[in-house]
């Protein structure tokens, strides 16, 4: 009897022991499902704000300045947190997929001529169709030494007004002298680094001028509109992978 008592206190410690270490794993489950619902929850709140800061580009009507603002940040992507990085960030290499942005200049009504303050040449924008897709920024590459140097000689500002006062500035050089007269004193007035004496410093085929038509496509290409014509997302990841446009035309 006593020996029959004493098996059935074991039987009931093993199956009480069985009941803890079943209980146990159970909330180890849970637990694990719950941190892995968790993480899922994390990760797909990060592509959320991953994306929005993309997605307000997806629209019609994008300034070509949002665009070369746009170009700066996806370079700067694909440099820390892409395939193409050449190091870490934040002590870990992240391998996403590298950021395409591409635009274009042509449209119904014209392409890179209407950016011309000629209409034929084209100083600064040397290509119909510009594809971002590495950790160098090669638009930027393509116009930035000419800007710079050109608003280190004139100053932003003047060149800014310049190309605003460009019809009434840079007139045929068949205008009469009271014209080229009026032109000399035009220019002296929105140039504030950089004056002249004479309308031969400002005529046709002139460096001023060519300088002037050239930054006049860099103000060009901020005032222009694009339309947001593609987005592609990784399939992997959910991120946006690519984001087209295409010059609509028009400017602001």
């Amino acid at each position: 009897m006593e020996n029959a008592s004493k098996a059935l206190i074991m039987a009931g410690s093993v199956l009480i022991a069985l009941l803890i270490i079943g209980a146990l794993i159970l909330m180890f489950n849970n637990l694990s499902n719950y941190q892995n619902v968790g993480d899922e929850g994390t990760k797909e709140a990060q592509i959320i704000e991953f994306n929005n800061q993309y997605e307000t580009h997806n629209r019609k009507n994008v300034r070509g300045s949002d665009i070369y603002s746009l170009l700066n940040r996806v370079v700067d992507y694909n440099r820390r947190k892409s395939t193409e990085a050449t190091g870490t960030d934040e002590g870990q290499y992240l391998a996403y997929e590298p950021m395409t942005i591409k635009f274009s200049f042509v449209s119904p009504k014209g392409g890179r001529e209407l950016f011309s303050a000629d209409g034929t040449n084209k100083r600064l924008l040397k290509k119909d169709t510009y594809e971002q897709s590495s950790t160098k920024n090669d638009f930027e590459n393509d116009i930035a030494t000419k800007v710079k140097k050109l608003e280190n000689t004139y100053t932003k500002e003047s060149l800014t007004n310049l190309s605003t006062g460009l019809t009434k500035i840079f007139i045929t050089n068949s205008s009469t002298d009271a014209q080229k007269s009026a032109a000399v004193e035009g220019f002296n007035e929105a140039s504030s680094k950089v004056t002249i004496t004479s309308w031969d410093q400002i005529k046709e085929g002139s460096q001023i001028r060519n300088d002037v038509y050239t930054y006049y496509e860099y103000v060009q290409f901020k005032r222009a509109r694009f339309d947001c014509e593609k987005v592609e997302y990784s399939q992997k990841t959910g991120r946006i992978i690519r984001m087209e446009f295409k010059f609509t035309g028009k400017f602001e």
